[in-house]
């Protein structure tokens, strides 16, 4: 058996929805919280997850340092390429010598 459930009323609707922010949330937004993005260095609010200019994400480890592997992983890659570079140049010149 079906109960019919009254529907509610536009005046029940407009009284549940609350569009205005909550005291929480003037306090929290009013005074400026900004940090710099880990990446570019770009002043942000300081609960954004991406930096608005370069897009990188700001997500922190476990101890509140910034993670950034990414940036010394291209650091690695650089000074590997260059090392590299070198040994093969110096073995063709000492070849060439020869």
């Amino acid at each position: 058996m079906m109960v019919a459930m009254p529907r509610a009323t536009r005046d029940d609707d407009e009284e549940e929805r609350d569009e205005d922010p909550s005291a929480d949330d003037v306090a929290r937004f009013s005074r400026a919280q900004t940090r710099r993005c880990h990446e570019c260095r770009h002043q942000m609010h300081d609960e954004a997850d991406i930096c608005p200019k370069c897009h990188a994400f700001q997500w922190d480890d476990e101890r509140g340092h910034a993670r950034s592997p990414g940036r010394k992983t291209i650091r690695f890659a650089i000074v590997l390429a260059v090392v590299l570079t070198a040994l093969t140049l110096s073995g063709l010149l000492f070849v060439l010598v020869r």
